[in-house]
């Protein structure tokens, strides 16, 4: 089952069950729990939200506690890892979830989604016979206009056809390799329409956001540096190199990228959770959990060496003899070793 197939039964109260996404759209998925709150009225009770880990008996208690004064309850586990080399950890919990979906009750639906991409093995495989994978793929560039144009609509805006694409084009959201997710899509929208002060948004408008906003080429950079993929981070940093970007710019993201990695780092050596380490390092649930995925690929001692690189490259800076770009390339080097 895709996204608006899903929509279109949750909509008309038509789900019920187990329902496992496996999703590559976080903000579909966030609308999805959004949606699920807004479904239930007493939500201390009716919308149960798991994050992370927990027991077989959370999420029975959760599943076998009558709804109150509503006739129906939405349980969410999310913030799991349900991805070939993670779910061996969740596999006692998942077995014994299998064995209730037969007698899973008429009053409680539950929704399960995993950070990454679900394994497709046992648990993935019996809830896709009974139809209950939902599954959530990037938008098209036809349903990424619809997307964008329907945001202007529900905000009181008209807007043609043609600036929307100008939209579409300004990000790199299409491309086959693109870490450009729709929040990134949402946000700018967003700015368009509160500085848009007419029904019609003028090419004006448009414009003056899109010249405002950080070019997120740069995000696509710092997310190659940290996966270690050389081939597509010199290819991003030559692009944007061509393009004028600013590189200083560059240079002080890839500090925050570094610096918030070793955060997450030692602070989930030190058996910090989520929650603090979001807190401490002012992340948003979405940053954290992709920094999180990145981290595993270095070491402490890794990060700490591209951190005394970086600020060798500001104390050079402020010697008066320095290359902005020889010092890039050789940190992309040292970055995908």
């Amino acid at each position: 089952m895709n996204y608006i197939e899903f929509m279109k039964k949750f909509i008309n109260k038509d789900v019920s069950g187990i329902y496992l996404f496996d999703s590559k759209e976080d903000f579909l998925t966030d609308s999805i729990i959004k949606e699920a709150s807004d479904l239930v009225s007493i939500k201390d009770f009716n919308f149960i939200d798991i994050k992370g880990d927990c027991s077989y008996e959370t999420i029975k208690n959760s599943i076998e506690t009558y709804p109150v004064m509503e006739d129906r309850k939405i349980i969410v586990w999310r913030n799991i890892d349900l991805s070939k080399n993670s779910i061996k950890g969740y596999k006692d919990i998942l077995d014994k979830i299998l064995k209730d979906i037969d007698d899973f009750p008429e009053y409680a639906t539950m929704f399960i989604f995993s950070d990454n991409s679900p394994f497709k093995g046992k648990f993935y495989k019996a809830l896709d016979k009974k139809k209950s994978v939902v599954k959530i793929d990037r938008l098209n560039k036809t349903e990424l206009a619809s997307f964008i144009g329907k945001r202007f609509t529900r905000a009181g805006k008209k807007i043609q056809r043609s600036l929307v694409n100008d939209i579409i084009e300004r990000f790199s959201y299409l491309n086959r390799d693109s870490e450009i997710k729709l929040y990134d899509v949402v946000n700018t929208v967003e700015k368009i329409i509160a500085n848009s002060t007419d029904e019609i948004v003028t090419k004006k408008d448009v414009d003056s956001q899109l010249d405002e906003i950080l070019n997120l080429n740069i995000f696509n950079l710092t997310d190659a540096l940290s996966t270690k993929d050389k081939k597509k981070s010199m290819n991003t940093y030559l692009s944007m190199k061509k393009r004028g970007e600013d590189l200083f710019m560059v240079y002080h993201m890839i500090i925050r990228q570094v610096r918030n990695m070793i955060g997450i780092k030692e602070l989930s050596l030190k058996g910090f959770n989520d929650s603090f380490i979001q807190k401490s390092l002012s992340l948003s649930p979405f940053e954290l959990r992709k920094l999180k995925g990145f981290v595993n690929n270095f070491t402490s001692e890794d990060l700490f060496d591209l951190h005394d690189y970086l600020y060798d490259m500001e104390v050079s800076q402020k010697s008066g003899v320095f290359d902005i770009n020889l010092a890039l390339i050789i940190l992309i080097g040292k970055f995908c070793k």
